[in-house]
Parts: structure tokens; C-alpha cells; sequence
């Protein structure tokens, strides 16, 4: 259980309203010195609630009171003190009900006090108890420093934790941000290279069970692979029975062009679909026939039109 200075101050300040209504009990049949008592009983008893209800000079004045009575009691010679009790008792309410300047100053008034007792107003008081009581005194007032200064740091570092809480949750939400950023760029990547793996290997059905499947540019092996998958998924699902293969568009051939384009044939030709190779030019022959390459078995027909043409003709 954390026990705070508020609770402290209102145990102190139920203690001296206690104190004092106690104090005033052998007083009844002395009527003035019952009737103060009583007076200073309110006043503490008001101050109490006052505190109670939040109003923080309440302790100060209490402490000040307190502080004055005793210190009238060191002024006055004939009231015989024990420098054990009532000097202590002053600083140590200090310490606890004000700050911790004032309660230096209080405990500099009450040595100050001692030593002009024993100078001045009275000699019971020895020399080495002002020494031991400035010794209590500082050493009271020490741990009320070392105390806030220990408040102090937990409370920075509390500052700091938060803070540092704080910022790890900004960061948190920084790379989830980021990763949803990062998660809606990959999936716009893969729409494009989707989009661009689909413009490269275009397949467009011409009639019905015929596909055309012009090829553009250079055909290298990740295109031959893209328009093999292609082919194959495009056959299977319009259940095609003649694939054009367009190569009008392909600037140069050679031998890896050239088994690229009989590996799609034969792959397509495995799910029962026919094939006829289209728009191969001059230029293009004759770099085929010097490399050797071989188109045995292979249809082909010199445009898209007429293959598609000789289907129908066939079919009919």
C-alpha cells in the first residue's frame, strides 16, 4: 500500500484535533484555559476538513501553529522543557506537514531559540543536547530531501517510461501503416506484372475452338514459359481444338527461340489441340533453315486468316 503525504497530513491533523480536545478535558473547571483549548481544537478541526476538501494552505497553518506555540514555550523561563520532545516534536511536524524549505526554517528558529534559552533566559539546558537535538534536526530534514528527491526521480522516470510507451505505439503504428503501404504496393506490383505476363502472351479466340496467340518482340525463356502456362490454361478451359501460334511480331530467331516455340507445340499438342505456326518470314526462314531447325510435323500457314480459313475448311 502506498502511503502519500496527504494521508500522512490528514492522520497529523485528526492527531492534533485529538491532542487538543484530550488536552482540554483537566481543563473543564478552569473555564479560560477550557475555552481556549476548545478554540484551538476548532481551529484544527477546521483546518482538518479544510484539507480534507483540498485546500493546501490548511497544512501550512496548522504546522505554523503548532511551530508558535512551542517556540512561546522555549521563550518562556519559568516553563521547564525536555529538549527531547517538544524542539524534536516542532521539526518533525514541520517536516511532515510543510515543504521542506520551511521546515529548515523552522528548524534553524528552534536552535536559534535553544541557544538564547541557555544564554539568556535560563540554564537548563546543556550545551551538548542543543548539539545532539541540530544533529536530529538536520539529519529529519535530510530525509525529507532525500525523500522528494527519490519522488522526484521515480516520477521522471515514470515521465520517461511513459513517453517511452508512448513512442513505441507511434513507432507500432508507423510500421503497420508502413506495412499496409508496403502490402498495397506488392499486391499493385503483382496486379501489373499480372497485367504485363498477360500482354506479353495474348491469347484471343477467333473462332469458335480456335485461339489465336500472337507473339511480339524478343521471346526469351521466362516469355516461352509464360506463353506455355498461358496456352495450356487457355486450351483447357475453351476446350480449344486449333491454336494459332502468330510469330510475325518476333524480330529474331534463334535456336532458343526456336525450342521454345516447339516445346509450347508439343506441350499443347499432348491435350489433343492442334497447332499452326503463322507469319514466319522470309528472314525468318531462312535463319531456321541455316540453324537446322526442324518444323517437321508442324503446320503452318502464312497468316492467321488463312490457318483459320483451312480449319473451317477442313471442318466442312
Amino acid at each position: 500500500m502506498q502511503i502519500t503525504q496527504r494521508q500522512v497530513t490528514l492522520l497529523m491533523l485528526s492527531v492534533l484535533t485529538v491532542g487538543t480536545i484530550i488536552l482540554a478535558i483537566p481543563t473543564f473547571d478552569r473555564s479560560a484555559f477550557f475555552i481556549m483549548n476548545m478554540g484551538v481544537t476548532a481551529i484544527y478541526a477546521a483546518l482538518l476538513f479544510a484539507y480534507w476538501r483540498g485546500w493546501e494552505p490548511a497544512r501550512y497553518i496548522a504546522a505554523a501553529m503548532v511551530a508558535v506555540l512551542m517556540m512561546s514555550v522555549l521563550l518562556t523561563p519559568e516553563l521547564p522543557i525536555n529538549i527531547g520532545f517538544i524542539p524534536v516534536l516542532t521539526v518533525v511536524l514541520a517536516t511532515i506537514m510543510m515543504s521542506t524549505i520551511w521546515a529548515f526554517v523552522v528548524a534553524l528558529a528552534v536552535i536559534v531559540l535553544l541557544i538564547l534559552r541557555f544564554t539568556s533566559l535560563s540554564n537548563d539546558i546543556v550545551v551538548a543536547d542543543i548539539g545532539v537535538f541540530a544533529m536530529v534536526a538536520i539529519g529529519v530534514v535530510m530525509i525529507r530531501v532525500v525523500a522528494e528527491t527519490a519522488q522526484r526521480q521515480a516520477e521522471a522516470q515514470t515521465v520517461q517510461a511513459e513517453q517511452s510507451r508512448l513512442q513505441s505505439e507511434r513507432q507500432a503504428v508507423e510500421l503497420s501503416q508502413r506495412s499496409d503501404e508496403l502490402r498495397v504496393q506488392v499486391e499493385e506490383q503483382q496486379r501489373l506484372l499480372n497485367l504485363v505476363a498477360t500482354l506479353e502472351t495474348p491469347a484471343v479466340q477467333m473462332a469458335d475452338g480456335v485461339l489465336l496467340a500472337p507473339v511480339v518482340g524478343q521471346l526469351d525463356s521466362r516469355r516461352a514459359n509464360l506463353l506455355t502456362t498461358r496456352l495450356l490454361r487457355e486450351v483447357n478451359e475453351r476446350r480449344t481444338r486449333l491454336v494459332i501460334l502468330d510469330i510475325a511480331g518476333v524480330n529474331t530467331v534463334d535456336t532458343a527461340v526456336a525450342q521454345a516455340l516447339l516445346h509450347a507445340v508439343q506441350a499443347v499438342r499432348l491435350l489433343g489441340c492442334d497447332v499452326t505456326i503463322t507469319g514466319i518470314s522470309a528472314s525468318v526462314a531462312t535463319t531456321m533453315t541455316h540453324l537446322g531447325i526442324n518444323l517437321t510435323g508442324v503446320r503452318t500457314a502464312r497468316t492467321p486468316q488463312d490457318a483459320l480459313a483451312e480449319e473451317v475448311a477442313r471442318r466442312s
